[in-house]
Formats: C-alpha cells, structure tokens, sequence
C-alpha cells in the first residue's frame, strides 16, 4: 500500500490530478507464485499391492502474497485471475521403491471441482530425479473461482502401485493477478 501512495505522489507532482488519476486507473498485472507441500501416507495393506489415497488440502489465498498485497487496496480492485501454471514434483519418498503413482490434482470450486490428471512415475525415480511435471488443462474454472472466492482448496488424489510408502507432492501455482486500483481506497 505504502508503494501505491509513493507512487501517486511522485506522479502527482509531475502532472496535473487528472493525468495522474487517469494514470493511476489504469488495470496493471502482478505475477503471484504460491508453493505448498501435500503429503501422502501409504500404510501397509498386505491384502492388495494397489492403495488409493488423498493428501492433506492445500489452501491458496492469493489476497495474502506480498507482491499482490503491496498494490492491493481491497479484493475488489481485482479485475482478473489467470493461473499460468501448476507444476509439481515428488521428495522425501520412503517406502516401496516399486511404488508408481497416478490420480489428480483437485480444485475445490465451491460446489464443484476440477480435476487435473497427474503423470504416471515411479515415485523414487522421480524424487531421485528430481523431475519437475506441470500439469495440463484448461484452468477457466479454477480461475473464476479464485475470482469469486479469492481462496482455492486443492488436494491430491489417487492410488500407488505398491505400498507401504510416504511421499510429498510439493506443488508449485503461478498466476498473474490484474489490479485495477481505485483511488478511494488510498
């Protein structure tokens, strides 16, 4: 908030008070990337070799990035959300070294969710590997509701190979957020 003011003042100087609002109303975009850790825990089941799981919830408001918060003046100044990407990559994998995941990456959208399907891996090959995935899809959903809710729930979703085993799928959104700043909330 202190930016925006210093701003508008050192423009304000420079130009008459109509140019410098004009200017200040302007939609500008901030790049957001907000990273979390969904973890997974496999337990022995010696009566199948495939499990299915769900990871703890992730929670993402993006109100609270401090690139986002140092423009912001209300919620309401956002115009737009756009997620440019989700990547995601496996560590600190213990367990069966045979285990393969599948499953989805869930957003929560209110009523509904979007899922995004997940790359078939051997879990530590790909921690030893250190192999980053990104997840394919059209977020259109995703976006409106973070547009509308300004909070999205997401969790991990699926089934392992061979168990016992514990993983963290570090999960990495970037989305560019458009502000339009309204100058009462200065």
């Amino acid at each position: 908030m202190k930016t925006r003011v210093y701003l508008l003042l050192l423009v304000a100087l420079g130009m008459g008070c109509d140019e410098a609002e004009e200017l200040f109303e302007q939609e500008f975009e901030v790049q957001s990337t907000f990273i979390t850790e969904l973890e997974v825990n496999v337990p022995n089941d010696a009566s199948q070799n495939a499990v299915d799981f769900q990871s703890n919830t992730g929670l993402w408001d993006y109100r609270t990035d401090p690139n986002v918060m140092e423009y912001l003046g209300s919620a309401d100044e956002i115009t737009k959300i756009e997620i440019n990407s989700v990547r995601y990559f496996y560590k600190e994998v213990v367990g069966n070294q045979d285990a393969h995941v599948e499953g989805e990456i869930v957003f929560a959208l209110g009523q509904g969710a979007e899922e995004f399907d997940t790359v078939q891996t051997n879990l530590a090959q790909a921690d030893n590997n250190n192999t980053l995935f990104t997840l394919d899809g059209d977020f259109t959903n995703v976006n409106a509701a973070l547009s509308q809710l300004h909070v999205i729930a997401f969790y991990y979703s699926g089934s392992v190979s061979d168990n016992p085993v514990q993983f963290i799928t570090d999960v990495s959104i970037t989305a560019t957020i458009t502000i339009k700043p309204d100058l009462d909330n200065l």
